[in-house]
């Protein structure tokens, strides 16, 4: 038994742990492990280089296996997989598919909202496949709120608040994913609402006493398909509606013509069983990934596959979603079933809401270093709100947040917000860095060594920022601008003598600017030094490059910026070196 076994991690994953040279787990992965195989939520704190990632993809990978494993057993042929059979005056609302307080009579085609101030909804009896034109008619028999359109099984009975269902409501308004638009007029008792969905051009709209209003969705050819297909959807609140599918019990009041079809005579359809509500979708998502760069994502890819790729019957399929990457191929991975997707925020939420990226079968969302994100209120922090307010059952499984720095109150706020009592594991602090990190804090005194004032003059020397070049500079001085410059052009001096005293082969060179990076890296090129620079101005592919490059040693030196770096592994780095300029002495 390996060490990792003790805490709950499977034998089949050994070979991936031992190709990583992994032999025993390290702190933070001793408690997270544990705490998210056990099914907690989880806020992880740990240093950068602590296992931080292992930490978490390690489970999720272990525990997307075992549930694909058993939905895969449970997926056997049963009666209920063959189509039963009925005819177009069986076409209802479904008793079994909606709200408890929704009031449903006996004929299947009327309903009431009765409890004040809540929203009560129900689909119909079958979903629509293929291709064709189809059409039902809502009547408004009692005045009050309500909503009337098309709905998959994976979406919410309150129709148009997520990314799977369409609404048009008696206030003039027109919904999907909780996005609310002026579309036609409003309407009220004895009103005739038309409800068209057109698969073969792929639109949706509707029409109110005959006069039909604008296109009002152009959707994803996924509603199409049988796993995806769109039900007839009704939403009360203190109201009542009366539903003509078209079943044969009365004549349309505003037939649709243009080779409309009535819902409950449609060729294809997917009647809705009892077994529908534990079908298992194989084909979506358990567990997405965000990481706020490029290089963290294929970094965190990399570690999923490495983890998945030893697991047989089922295989894991994960996806990335890294800036670069062929949208077309993502597209189509995404179409044939993914397990694991890891991407930034922007993409992920961009596939979600056009509907690319199904949310149904979500059961983890895993947010690395969300104290950035969450920093970033007018970018990052937006789009994770916009891809929770689609997974409204996120919280009831896994939300797993980590981060170098948890402290604060946004993340707090996050907590409270998104996650279900989670376990905190917080090995952030001076106490828990490696045994053998070494720190050494190298006294830069532009008024002592005034080496700077020859090397100022030389062809050869670290460019400066330029902010003192109106300023009057007096060498020999005591005076603040002047021993600002000395310090700049010194580090650079610094930079080189340590490489050089120390033998160092391969190193990361931190600085505060994008501008310090390409000064210090063109620096180093003049030293006769192999060095990349790796921040955000760069192209993706010049990162990845750049990256690349580093790994494989055919760069010595790595020049980036904290933030851009954040995270990164990168295996034998025997050094690191923190080029900024502190603010005493700005």
């Amino acid at each position: 038994m390996t060490a990792f076994e003790e805490f709950g991690i499977i034998p089949e994953l050994s070979d991936a742990i031992d190709s990583l040279n992994w032999t025993l787990p390290t702190a933070v992965q001793s408690e997270a492990i544990p705490a998210i195989l056990g099914g907690a939520d989880a806020l992880i704190a740990a240093e950068t280089g602590s296992g931080k990632t292992g930490a978490f993809c390690l489970p999720i990978v272990q525990i997307v296996w075992e549930r694909r494993k058993a939905a895969k057993s449970q997926a056997t042929p049963t009666t209920s997989e063959v189509t039963p059979t009925f005819s177009p005056s069986d076409y209802c609302i479904n008793r079994e598919d909606r709200d408890v307080s929704l009031q449903i009579d006996r004929t299947g085609l009327n309903c009431e909202g009765r409890v004040g101030k809540e929203w009560h909804g129900a689909r119909g009896r079958g979903g629509l496949v293929g291709g064709g034109k189809y059409y039902y008619e809502v009547t408004v028999t009692r005045d009050g709120l309500c909503r009337v359109g098309w709905a998959t099984l994976a979406a919410s009975l309150k129709i148009g608040t997520d990314f799977e269902s369409f609404g048009y409501g008696g206030t003039g308004k027109k919904s999907y994913g909780k996005v609310f638009d002026n579309y036609g007029t409003s309407f009220t008792t004895n009103d005739v609402l038309g409800c068209f969905l057109d698969l073969d051009d792929l639109k949706i709209w509707w029409s109110k006493n005959g006069e039909h209003f604008p296109t009002a969705y152009s959707i994803d050819r996924k509603f199409r398909d049988s796993a995806h297909c769109l039900f007839p959807a009704v939403l009360c609140q203190n109201s009542g509606l009366s539903v003509n599918f078209g079943g044969g019990h009365a004549p349309f009041r505003h037939p649709p013509g243009n080779g409309f079809q009535a819902v409950a005579k449609a060729a294809n359809i997917k009647w809705w069983t009892p077994e529908e509500r534990d079908t298992v979708d194989l084909t979506t998502p358990l567990c997405v990934i965000l990481e706020p760069t490029r290089e963290l994502v294929q970094q965190t890819f990399q570690n999923i596959q490495t983890f998945a790729g030893v697991l047989k019957e089922p295989e894991i399929r994960c996806i990335s979603l890294a800036a670069g990457e062929s949208m077309s191929q993502i597209l189509r991975t995404l179409e044939t079933g993914c397990d694991i997707v890891v991407g930034t925020p922007s993409r992920i939420v961009d596939l979600i809401q056009t509907g690319k990226l199904a949310t149904k079968s979500l059961q983890f969302v895993v947010i690395d270093e969300i104290d950035q994100f969450l920093a970033d209120k007018n970018g990052s922090a937006g789009q994770i709100a916009t891809m929770f307010r689609a997974l409204p059952l996120v919280t009831q499984d896994g939300v797993i947040a980590c981060s170098a720095t948890l402290h604060n109150h946004e993340v707090t706020r996050f907590a409270d917000r998104h996650m279900n009592f989670p376990q905190w594991i917080d090995l952030k602090g001076a106490d828990c860095v490696s045994a053998d990190v070494h720190h050494v804090v190298c006294h830069v005194d532009a008024a002592e060594d005034k080496q700077w004032i020859r090397q100022k003059h030389q062809p050869i020397h670290l460019e400066d920022d330029h902010i003192h070049d109106s300023d009057q500079i007096r060498p020999g001085t005591q005076d603040r601008e002047t021993l600002s410059l000395g310090t700049k052009i010194l580090k650079g001096i610094y930079v080189v003598r340590a490489i050089q005293a120390l033998k160092m082969d391969k190193a990361i060179i931190f600085c505060r600017t994008k501008q310090q990076c390409d000064h210090m890296e063109h620096f180093l090129h003049q030293n006769n030094f192999t060095a990349a620079c790796l921040h955000g101005d760069r192209s993706a592919e010049e990162r990845q490059a750049s990256l690349e490059g580093f790994r494989k040693g055919q760069m010595r030196f790595l020049v980036c910026t904290d933030v851009v770096a954040r995270g990164l592994d990168v295996q034998g780095v025997p050094f690191g070196r923190e080029f900024i300029i502190k603010t005493a002495e700005k």
